[in-house]
């Protein structure tokens, strides 16, 4: 594959996933939330919810700047990367796998991979 086809692709998850993080971010502020959220809330309160709201909203906004303004912000960003990371892969663990309905199950099993594909997309723009 070429680097072309790589950096294209690379923009577009980076793009879809600043969206997405800067929608769960006000979401979570507005006083529902986002998966992440959510899970937080039900394990520790709304405070939880609210300051992951603001992580997610801050790297929302740092991931979409990269794209146009270029890595400026150093270990900062990634820092935020790995404390979303270890929230959404505990949410999996607790929202999905050990509370998760199964039945019926492929609306699971498509709630769950959208969670894993988030969490993929986290990990690989983390650099």
């Amino acid at each position: 594959m070429r680097n072309s086809t790589k950096s294209i692709g690379r923009l577009i998850l980076q793009l879809a996933l600043a969206c997405l993080l800067l929608v769960g971010g006000i979401w979570a502020l507005q006083g529902a939330g986002d998966f992440g959220a959510m899970a937080l809330k039900g394990m520790l309160g709304s405070w939880a919810g609210l300051i992951f709201g603001v992580l997610e909203l801050v790297a929302g906004v740092l991931l979409l700047l990269e794209c146009f303004v270029g890595d400026r912000f150093g270990a900062f960003d990634n820092i935020l990367g790995w404390i979303i990371m270890i929230v959404w892969a505990v949410a999996i663990i607790m929202g999905d796998i050990l509370q998760g309905d199964f039945n019926p199950f492929l609306p699971w099993l498509y709630d769950f991979a959208g969670h894993i594909i988030v969490l993929g997309a986290l990990w690989s723009l983390n650099d």
